[in-house]
């Protein structure tokens, strides 16, 4: 098979893609079958080297004998803007330029959002304007850097170097987010999974229901209730005061749960697949018994404004099915355990983040996180 290969402005030699045409000829309009007889008519019409405004011309000709002039101008008007594309190491292949793409991997710096595409805005414009139409992955993401150190600082610029190379990281990275009940801890934790691409996310709750139906309520009444109700469900703790009531029946409730917690983190780990864990259950100290397997980050969430933490019940009402009468019922029980969550964070320094701000929140974790896997991994940049 003869070899044919495409000529960049600057200089830059690639081979011809086939897939490549196909995707803009389908953006003007023709079907994959027919995209794919004109990408095979043109390969037909050239052997060896061609310029890419020799390509373009002569694409524009096939598609004017095959499907007319306006078909043709509307493929020329597409090329006009330039398709930048990414190539693995080999450059043999090619992927689109996405800057919604480029910006996700940027908010992992803990940038946020609109500046994120603001960047990956300045990285495609400043391809473009250098005729860097074919860009090495590699060449992509030292670029970025480089435009992150100049814009917002060194420390940026390795965060998203880090967060390039946990892809190629030896062991999964497990982030487990604890916190009382009603601290918001969900939504940081599917913010995060987002922002760092990590695509398995688990409730500790929802471990829970899947145990109640393998458990039944005669044999562990305090996995049926919920985690600031577990004490009033065991027989043996009736006697002690309702304090102690909480935090004894909390605890048994999650040493029970830790069962589902460790099948679920130990699959990610069988696997090499990263995991974010939500859920109270998750007891400071827990991180110890996969650090040998994983790279694990715990965090715990607190809000320890308690007029702010009754808020949050009620602006959860407004988007949920959950009524915020038996949280504030239970609110008393449900502080207690968080201050037995702080105490126990203290203990075995987990780090503690206070949730008011959630852009705030959110943008500490990640550094949190970061920190944390540089201290775990020994890898900067």
């Amino acid at each position: 098979m003869a070899k044919r290969f495409v000529v960049e402005s600057s200089g830059e030699k690639f081979p011809f893609s086939r897939g490549v045409l196909v995707r803009s000829l389908t953006k003007v309009g023709l079907s994959v079958e027919d995209a794919y007889r004109v990408a095979d008519l043109v390969a037909q019409k050239f052997k060896g080297t061609i310029t890419t405004e020799e390509l373009i011309e002569l694409v524009y000709k096939v598609l004017k004998s095959q499907f007319g002039k306006k078909v043709a101008n509307r493929y020329k008007r597409l090329v006009k803007e330039r398709e930048v594309l990414v190539c693995e190491e080999c450059g043999k292949s090619f992927s689109p330029f996405s800057r919604g793409i480029l910006a996700s991997s940027i908010r992992s710096a803990g940038v946020d959002i609109k500046e994120a595409y603001e960047i990956a805005k300045e990285v495609y414009d400043y391809l473009v304007k250098r005729g860097l139409f074919r860009i090495k992955r590699s060449e992509l993401r030292e670029l970025t850097a480089k435009l992150l150190k100049k814009k917002l600082g060194e420390e940026f610029a390795q965060r998203y170097l880090l967060w390039r190379k946990a892809k190629r990281f030896d062991k999964p990275i497990i982030i487990l987010i604890g916190g009382a009940t009603g601290v918001g801890k969900s939504r940081l934790s599917a913010e995060l999974a987002g922002i760092l691409e990590i695509n398995r996310i688990a409730s500790t709750d929802s471990i829970r229901e899947v145990m109640r139906k393998m458990v039944s309520e005669e044999l562990s009444p305090s996995l049926h209730v919920s985690s600031y109700r577990a004490g009033d469900e065991i027989p043996y703790l009736k006697e002690l005061p309702k304090e102690e009531r909480v935090i004894y029946g909390f605890l048994d409730q999650s040493e029970k749960v830790l069962t589902g917690i460790e099948a679920v983190i130990n699959r990610a780990i069988k696997e090499n697949v990263s995991l974010v864990v939500e859920g109270i259950h998750l007891i400071p100290g827990i991180a110890n018994k996969f650090k040998n397997k994983a790279y694990v980050v715990h965090i715990l969430l607190t809000t320890l404004d308690e007029e702010m933490h009754k808020s949050r019940f009620k602006s959860r009402e407004r988007s949920s099915q959950r009524t915020s009468k038996k949280y504030l019922k239970n609110f008393k029980a449900i502080r207690r355990i968080q201050d037995f969550l702080y105490q126990k964070a203290k203990e075995t320094n987990t780090p503690v983040i206070e949730n008011i701000d959630f852009d705030q929140t959110r943008d500490k974790a990640l550094e949190v996180i970061t920190d944390r896997l540089v201290e775990l991994t020994g890898v900067k940049a």
